[in-house]
């Protein structure tokens, strides 16, 4: 059995996660729900970066506490603290971000239950390296030194579930990774079939792509949210930017810049033009 069909038929065996993944959103509602401050959740989804910032920011946790275990064995006790410290530190930051990524993704069985019993083994770890901070500070080494071990082994574990929930699963991952650049000018529709003011969703080089008529002027961009799929086509329209249904990730479709998240990567956006009464798009440069 391999390890990603080992991980799913884990996540199969546990139903109970499902409540505590319920409690767990319940908890996190007041920040990032949809009446949460906009600006603090684009701030922890990553918008600003681009990319997710909870892959990033967990960097910083397992490095720090490979290093302090590796001074630990070397002796070297100060520079050993000082790295475990840092490392409950970036512990906090890592779980916050974490749980912004998480957030949005309840409809989605597996990552649903992995993501939540990801969460419950790195509070586990976290807490164990408290517990050591504060052993160390009281002059029992031997015992700090056990128990942040024990949480090393249990945030192994748990980044093992990380990895399978971004590389097996796609989280994080932009749906549109592997769109092909339309190159030449392609035909995709004619003016008099796009309604002006509204969505329309057609085909380019085989990806879908969404228009929108305002006027004479003419927007076009991927159809398929970057965060986990959604069809824009099927969004709510505000001026040039058009809302996600699923998670309400807001993009300008002029440019396919990230308004609000949980999306971070931008929209495939093209250049769009009228020749003969048909509207043809390619991709932008660059």
């Amino acid at each position: 059995m391999n390890v990603q069909h080992m991980l799913s038929r884990l996540s199969e065996s546990m139903p109970w996660l499902d409540k505590q993944a319920e409690t767990l959103h319940g908890a996190l509602e007041p920040v990032f729900g949809p009446d949460a401050p906009s600006g603090v959740k684009d701030a922890l989804y990553g918008v600003w970066m681009g990319h997710p910032l909870h892959p990033a920011v967990t960097d910083v946790p397992i490095g720090a506490w490979t290093a302090s275990a590796a001074l630990d064995l070397l002796g070297h006790e100060r520079s050993a603290d000082a790295m475990l410290k840092l490392g409950v530190l970036g512990g906090v930051a890592s779980a916050v971000t974490g749980a912004a990524q998480w957030f949005d993704l309840q409809n989605l069985e597996e990552p649903r239950r992995l993501g939540s019993l990801h969460a419950s083994l790195n509070s586990a770890a976290l807490g164990l390296y408290g517990v050591s901070w504060v052993l160390r500070s009281r002059g029992q080494r031997d015992a700090g030194i056990a128990t942040a071990m024990t949480g090393y082994a249990i945030a192994s574990a748990s980044a093992w579930i990380g990895g399978h929930l971004s590389y097996a699963l796609g989280i994080g991952v932009s749906r549109n990774a592997f769109e092909e650049p339309v190159a030449d000018w392609t035909d995709v529709a004619t003016f008099e079939e796009l309604p002006d003011g509204q969505l329309t969703r057609v085909e380019a080089g085989g990806a879908p792509v969404v228009l929108l008529r305002d006027g004479s002027a003419i927007y076009a961009a991927s159809a398929v949210c970057t965060h986990v799929g959604g069809p824009l086509d099927e969004g709510e329209r505000n001026d040039a930017c058009v809302t996600c249904p699923w998670h309400g990730s807001e993009f300008d479709l002029r440019d396919g810049t990230v308004i609000h998240g949980p999306a971070t990567t931008p929209l495939h956006a093209y250049e769009t033009r009228v020749e003969g009464g048909s509207v043809q798009i390619r991709s932008l440069p660059g």
